[in-house]
């Protein structure tokens, strides 16, 4: 099965220190990716790289890394397999070869892409990954003709299909590009005369740079010794397909997307969530660590409830959503998360979280409120039931895995042990989001996928 990631990237180009700076960057970004990390440093036309697993920190216990011009990296969430494997970037090529190294580090899933790079000529063996797949195809067009780097991508990429918004590099420039629907963000941002670029503006501004701009859909940028140049893919913009659980649930509360910001995004679906389902009497309102607080915050405005922290995270603890196998994800989730009796004994608790996936974290959360002396808890997810698995680079599990794919809607209670529970309608999120509804990916909620999925691949979702 090819390996699927949902991870995030950042580059740097500009002064010696690019490495430090990118693993800065990397920190920021370590909500998308806690299994792996990796940093390629350009350096006089080679490309040398540096992968540990675990987090940025665990894989880079120090700021002793190669210096060079220019570095991209990247931190990783498999979906399949072992994720401490094979940590992007992937490098394919050498300063010797005729058609130049490729650095790749890649966030999103392509679909089927061993068929596109066969169709293409390039022989692609079935255990490689789509970024390692990616990678051959670009090295490919650029031994082809000896085309540059910038050439080769507009040539190769616009056959893929799916996801990908990356970072790439010859050792020589650094180049950042989006699909052509735009699924995942990546934006440029500026810290004195060194050029950035991060899966998120939070990463910009967590090492003192300024955010300029998010690339477009399709966007392809180049940044050399000869400034900065931008470029587009064939296709690009023909239809925009945003990801929708980007605002819900995986990006920072303090970064935007699409030129909508997630904070408010978050906040107004909290109120309308509030305002579609109120609490059944008087109670307290309960955020599901951490990413549901500011939908929390939102749903206590418009009720007029108090909101208490009757859940706490123990310091040091990732994200349930991106560890591997069931029982790891139920440990995970006693060792991160407490109830706190004093907020909640004795009372009603309305606990708000962003989402429910496999439900294997909110039937935990319920129980341990229970425990804690809750007497009543009524569950309120501030985005529709999750029904459909992504094929565009985010992990939620085969259908059969999807909790409200499986169960009934008036059986959820009973499934996850609450009182009550209801979800916000898709009309209500997208308007709490903003912008054009019909530009975002919403496949997870719908099942309309915005790219064509081939049967082969359902089957095995």
């Amino acid at each position: 099965m090819t390996l699927r990631e949902a991870c995030g990237v950042a580059a740097a180009w500009g002064g010696d220190d690019t490495a430090v700076l990118v693993r800065s960057m990397l920190i920021a970004l370590q909500h998308r990716g806690q299994e792996a990390a990796g940093i390629a440093v350009m350096d006089q036309g080679r490309l040398i790289k540096r992968v540990g697993p675990g987090t940025v920190p665990e894989a880079f216990p120090d700021e002793r890394l190669p210096r060079g011009a220019g570095s991209l990296g990247h931190v990783r969430y498999s979906t399949s397999g072992d994720g401490r494997e094979g940590g992007q970037p992937i490098i394919v090529g050498d300063s010797d070869d005729p058609g130049r190294p490729v650095a790749v580090a890649h966030n999103g899933t392509l679909v089927e892409p061993h068929t596109s790079a066969r169709e293409l000529g390039v022989a692609v063996p079935d255990e490689l990954t789509d970024t390692e797949v990616m990678a051959r195809l670009l090295h490919a067009a650029m031994a082809d003709g000896l085309r540059s780097l910038p050439s080769a991508a507009r040539e190769a990429l616009p056959e893929l299909v799916g996801a990908y918004s990356m970072v790439l590099s010859d050792g020589e420039r650094l180049i950042g590009v989006r699909d052509p629907q735009g699924f995942h963000p990546l934006w440029l941002g500026k810290l004195g005369e060194t050029w950035l670029l991060a899966s998120e503006p939070a990463a910009v501004r967590a090492v003192g740079g300024a955010p300029v701009r998010d690339l477009g859909p399709g966007e392809l940028l180049e940044v050399s010794t000869q400034g900065v140049q931008s470029d587009r893919l064939p296709g690009a913009g023909t239809r925009t397909a945003r990801c929708l659980f980007e605002y819900v649930y995986f990006a920072r509360t303090d970064s935007e997307f699409g030129g909508l910001d997630v904070y408010e995004a978050r906040h107004r679906a909290g109120r309308a969530l509030g305002r579609d389902a109120p609490p059944p009497g008087d109670a307290v309102v309960v955020a599901a660590p951490e990413t549901a607080r500011v939908a929390a915050d939102g749903y206590a405005f418009e009720t007029g409830l108090p909101v208490v922290q009757g859940l706490v995270r123990h310091p040091g603890a990732g994200r349930s959503f991106i560890t591997k196998g069931q029982m790891a994800r139920e440990q995970a989730i006693r060792r991160k998360l407490a109830a706190v009796p004093a907020a909640v004994a004795g009372r009603d608790v309305v606990l708000v979280d962003d989402s429910i996936v496999r439900g294997t974290t909110m039937s935990s959360l319920v129980e341990m409120l229970r425990e804690a002396g809750a007497c009543e808890v009524h569950v309120r997810i501030a985005s529709p039931p999750y029904r459909w698995p992504c094929f565009y680079g985010m992990d939620t599990g085969r259908r059969a895995e999807l909790l409200a794919a499986n169960v009934p809607l008036d059986e959820l209670d009973a499934r996850l042990g609450c009182d009550s529970i209801a979800f916000l309608t898709l009309d209500r999120l997208k308007n709490a989001v903003g912008g054009d509804p019909a530009e975002y990916c919403n496949a997870c909620f719908t099942g309309r996928y915005p790219t064509e999925i081939p049967a082969a691949a359902r089957e095995t979702s």
